[in-house]
């Protein structure tokens, strides 16, 4: 039996220091000759686990700054310098923002979630921007300076003009989009319903399909929905947001059918058919308008400057001075005729069916 003890304790023995090298170290209190001693190993143990939580802290707090350095080094640059400017100009930027009209009512059927005076901000930016860039642009075509401030100044109205009405493009652009999706929206809808789904999940189908702008339009009606609106509430905001009148068109219909009965189905079979008849009559006569306008767009952006070169350069031969200055000449063939092309190739693409 002493034999067999001894082999168990040496077994005992040897598991526990196995299980102490491959487990972390415990820290223990040594034990002393006295309560002093372990008083003072107690302290020092204290300290030592106090250290070690601070570390641990700073260790997190460098992760969470890391992580935020990565997250703003990701952001957009204007982004950044928009906030910094607003951190900087708050009461300025408030007081322009209040003077702006209807530029909350812009951000939002643009579906822009960016605040007004952060957007504010952003204008500005721009506008510095092009200032700054036609100065540049001005300095190094040898302009005179009072040619160059001329240049700023359009360039920051230009910039601050257009950052304004940008919102609404964004918004027609997103009209325009929304109208050419809507009858593959419509017919989607219309297979879902004729086999027995409810409205709102046929427009949850479409809102997760990928149909571009009407896509993300009938999630905002659910989402409108879910936060206590009503059916027709949040599609009136919808008809309100748009302000088409394909849109209008068809939530009347859905509106109608829903309120007085009907099969919603067929409606919006029979409607997807006329929008889809309706844009190729449109196309057609798109293409037979731009016909004509490629002519003369051609003669002014490649004859007119050709011949007027021609002609300063004849008429400067002939009186043995120069007729135009070079600057002027320079600003012409550079603003002057694109502004023009530009002026023609807008005019085609508002043309341009929706």
């Amino acid at each position: 039996m002493g034999v067999f003890d001894a082999v168990v304790n040496f077994l005992e023995r040897l598991g526990g220091k196995t299980i102490e090298v491959a487990e972390k170290p415990v820290r223990r209190i040594p034990e002393g000759r006295s309560v002093q001693e372990r008083l003072k190993a107690l302290k020092q143990l204290q300290k030592e686990m106090e250290t070690e939580t601070r570390e641990d802290e700073r260790e997190k707090q460098l992760e969470e700054i890391l992580e935020w350095r990565k997250q703003e080094i990701q952001r957009p640059f204007f982004d950044r310098l928009a906030d910094a400017m607003l951190r900087y100009f708050k009461g300025p930027i408030e007081s322009l923002t209040k003077s702006l009209r209807g530029l909350d009512e812009d951000l939002y059927r643009a579906s822009m979630t960016t605040p007004k005076e952060k957007y504010v901000a952003l204008m500005i930016l721009v506008a510095i921007f092009s200032a700054v860039f036609l100065a540049l642009f001005g300095y190094l075509l040898y302009l005179t300076p009072d040619i160059i401030v001329l240049l700023s100044v359009l360039g920051f109205i230009g910039g601050f003009m257009y950052m304004r009405h940008y919102p609404r493009m964004v918004w027609k652009r997103r009209v325009v989009e929304v109208e050419r999706a809507l009858p593959y929206a419509l017919r989607h809808m219309a297979s879902l319903l004729s086999a027995g789904v409810g409205i709102a999940e046929a427009m949850l189908s479409v809102s997760r399909a990928d149909y571009g702008p009407i896509s993300e339009e009938f999630e905002f009606i659910l989402m409108e929905m879910r936060t206590g609106s009503s059916f027709e509430d949040a599609l009136t905001k919808f008809e309100q947001k748009m302000a088409s009148e394909s849109v209008s068109r068809v939530v009347k219909q859905i509106l109608r059918a829903v309120k007085f009965g009907g099969n919603l189905s067929e409606i919006l079979y029979k409607m997807a058919e006329d929008f889809s008849f309706e844009y190729r009559m449109k196309l057609v006569e798109y293409v037979q308008k731009v016909n004509g306008i490629s002519f003369v767009y051609m003669f002014l952006t490649i004859v007119m400057p050709t011949m007027f070169v021609v002609g300063i350069l004849a008429g400067s031969i002939m009186s043995k001075h120069l007729v135009m200055p070079p600057e002027a000449l320079a600003v012409i063939l550079l603003f002057a005729f694109p502004g023009v092309s530009f002026i023609i190739i807008n005019m085609i693409k508002k043309g341009e069916p929706r």
